[in-house]
């Protein structure tokens, strides 16, 4: 099949006054080129740059453009509306973005706002903040609705207003869920796997997976084995997981591109569930027993029926998150489930899944397809010829002999250098939670009634290693002590302590003694770890930012905390910690759904107008409790947490949503844009 000659973006990336980059994946190789507008009204002035294009094969018919943009002279101009195009030239032939409909308003595909004649978006000025969108977790076949939507809306409000558009957008981790793909997916997402990259991984599995299994490569329903017991991951919904590389990039597509779906429809590769058993593509674990498979197959059709519905509603938001990347520049780290769901929980897991070499190619895997289609972006610079090539010769490599592939995988294995600093006012630092854990191998005691077991201690999530590392990257990035500083962490520095100490208390003692309990959180947060939590709040202290704003997602409900933290040195430091999460992906919902809204019915009421005091003793024991008196004189540091409202009185939100930073005056004021309508805060917090 002829895939579309456009498969995704055009991504705005990374945007300073002397560069930016956009990203565009393209079926067939092809030489770009771009224009740049200074937007005066209707008036479209060209402004004098230089254009360097970087081109990553990673398929037969998959290419990765980075196109860099950067002016000839004098830096771009700030807080002007500009304007871009990009060219597309064949020999004598030359097609821009308007011959593929995305320059026409009234085209479905449109990636423009307004009356504008591109896509355009602004430079703020290092005194003004820069307005930002930020969120996490969305899986196409997510319950409920696709919260980008909203924020789509708010720029087409927005787009010539610099002081209310948002100018920077953050997706925090999950952008794919590559644990948790829908039966409806899988055949699609095999399909699109062969044409994108061809055939090259089929030896590497013959290799990788005993041939008496390698049948449940091609079948809906069929992975759980492999990736349990193969792979030794962990994660309870790995009946279709991702495997390939291949897999991994389709999956990218189908979640950013219009493009790819109208392929998908007009090829017919959308399948119902009688299609899928009359092509025997479904795979049952009771086949030979008759009542437990009639059993088994009204369950897997119902759950096809109920995800083949979600993934029709998810579609039609895609166009609008297309045009959304189009237009603001755009940053992306990862959590778990882009890789795979619990991905380096504890060293045991690490090092089982390291030795195992499915899950070692399937990380791998994992790990280049992020790097492709997130992470070149963030930062191009930090990705050298060197590292280029060490992952294109991974990817080409034919077999798992090949020194191109045994270098390649363990090089991105050990690769630990994905934090980066965004060039947003004031600067933001990107945290990898994920490759520069640490971990404390001593065993932890834990008592359920009369029981008492040992299992291993929750990491700390970044080394001492890697915050040397992610401080050398913030002290070359041109930041300032005593400015202000955005941080971003993946999982929540501040979480919501009933609930989470609900779960911990009751939840996690029947899930570490093996017990089926699954629940939306991964007790590896920083809070349950003194040693991390403590060396995170020393190491920004030693930063010495007038103020912090932290961003997160991960847990799936959204949250707005202040912390005032004063140190035995006497340092006193603010965190305003803002959590939007998740983007479209419900989680509570059920039996799970009312039981966790109770609880946070329970924790507004105890929570409103209501401090709560911590402090970590010297061997990192932490202390929270309701009244101040009874911090221990003697600790390493003691705060003052107090958690806000929304406008309905409560101080977490489940639904689906992405946070809207808004600055006012200089002072943030943070927004959740849902499908419905907006909650605002009470308050401004600074």
């Amino acid at each position: 099949m002829k895939l579309p000659f456009i498969l995704s973006g055009p991504i705005l990336r990374r945007v300073e006054p002397t560069s930016l980059y956009i990203w565009i994946a393209l079926s067939r190789q092809i030489k770009m080129d771009a224009q740049l507008f200074q937007i005066n009204q209707d008036t479209y002035i060209p402004l004098d740059i230089n254009t360097e294009t970087k081109t990553f094969k990673a398929g037969e018919q998959l290419y990765i453009y980075l196109i860099k943009i950067s002016p000839r002279r004098t830096p771009f101009p700030s807080c002007t509306l500009l304007g871009y195009n990009l060219f597309f030239k064949k020999d004598a032939m030359v097609r821009d973005l308007g011959n593929y409909g995305l320059l026409t308003k009234e085209h479905s595909r449109s990636i423009v706002y307004g009356n504008l004649k591109y896509p355009a978006f602004y430079i703020d000025h290092e005194s003004l903040p820069t307005n930002l969108l930020y969120g996490s977790c969305r899986k196409p076949h997510g319950v409920g609705e696709d919260a980008l939507i909203s924020a789509d809306f708010l720029v087409e409000e927005k787009h010539l207003d610099h002081s209310q558009r948002p100018n920077g957008l953050f997706f925090m981790g999950d952008q794919i869920y590559a644990d948790d793909v829908a039966d409806p997916l899988f055949p699609i997402l095999s399909v699109l796997s062969s044409e994108l990259v061809g055939h090259r991984d089929d030896s590497k599995l013959s290799d990788l997976i005993p041939h008496v299994l390698h049948s449940r490569l091609s079948k809906v329903n069929a992975r759980q084995f492999l990736i349990e017991h193969l792979s030794n991951f962990s994660t309870g919904k790995g009946d279709n997981h991702l495997i390939t590389f291949g897999e991994y990039a389709a999956m990218y597509l189908i979640s950013w591109s219009p493009e790819i779906w109208e392929f998908i429809q007009e090829n017919d590769l959308i399948q119902s569930f009688r299609q899928i058993i009359d092509n025997k593509k479904l795979y049952l674990k009771f086949e030979g027993e008759p009542k437990k498979r009639e059993k088994e197959l009204s369950r897997l059709e119902a759950r096809y029926e109920e995800q083949m519905e979600q993934i029709r509603e998810f579609i039609v938001s895609i166009s609008a998150t297309r045009r959304l990347m189009a237009n603001i520049p755009t940053y992306m780290i990862f959590d778990d489930h882009d890789v795979t769901d619990d991905w380096n929980i504890s060293e045991k897991w690490t090092a089982t899944a390291r030795n195992s070499p499915l899950g070692k190619y399937i990380i791998g895997n994992g790990l280049a397809a992020y790097w492709l289609f997130q992470g070149w972006g963030n930062d191009p610079k930090s990705f050298d010829t060197t590292f280029r090539n060490k992952i294109e010769k991974y990817l080409e490599s034919g077999n798992m002999e090949s020194q191109d592939y045994k270098v390649g995988l363990d090089f991105l294995w050990d690769y630990h250098s994905w934090h980066f600093i965004a060039p947003t006012v004031p600067k933001t630092v990107f945290l990898d939670t994920r490759t520069q854990r640490g971990f404390d191998p001593r065993p932890r005691a834990v008592q359920l009634g009369s029981l008492m077991e040992e299992t291993t201690r929750t990491p700390l999530l970044i080394s001492e290693k890697g915050w040397q590392s992610t401080t050398e990257k913030l002290l070359s990035s041109g930041w300032n002590k005593r400015t202000p500083l955005n941080i971003v962490s993946p999982t929540p520095v501040y979480g919501m302590g009933l609930i989470e100490s609900f779960l911990h208390k009751y939840v996690y003692p029947f899930k570490v003694l093996g017990f089926p309990v699954q629940t939306s959180f991964d007790f590896d947060g920083w809070k349950y770890n003194g040693k991390g939590f403590h060396a995170f709040l020393s190491q920004v202290s030693s930063w010495d930012p007038s103020c912090v704003i932290l961003l997160s997602g991960d847990v799936h409900f959204s949250s707005s905390v202040k912390s005032e933290v004063k140190l035995n040195d006497g340092k006193i430091h603010s965190f305003y910690q803002f959590t939007s999460s998740p983007v479209h992906n419900e989680s509570f919902t059920g039996i799970w759904g009312i039981l966790m809204k109770s609880v946070l019915w329970l924790n507004a009421q105890k929570r409103k107008e209501q401090s709560l005091y911590r402090s970590c003793s010297e061997t990192y024991s932490m202390t929270l409790t309701k009244d101040k008196t009874e911090i221990p004189k003697q600790n390493l540091w003691e705060e003052t947490i107090n958690y806000y409202s929304f406008q309905d009185g409560s101080i977490a939100e489940t639904k689906n949503s992405i946070g809207y930073l808004h600055f006012d005056k200089a002072l943030p004021e943070n927004t959740l844009l849902m499908a419905a309508e907006p909650i605002s805060n009470d308050e401004n917090l600074l």
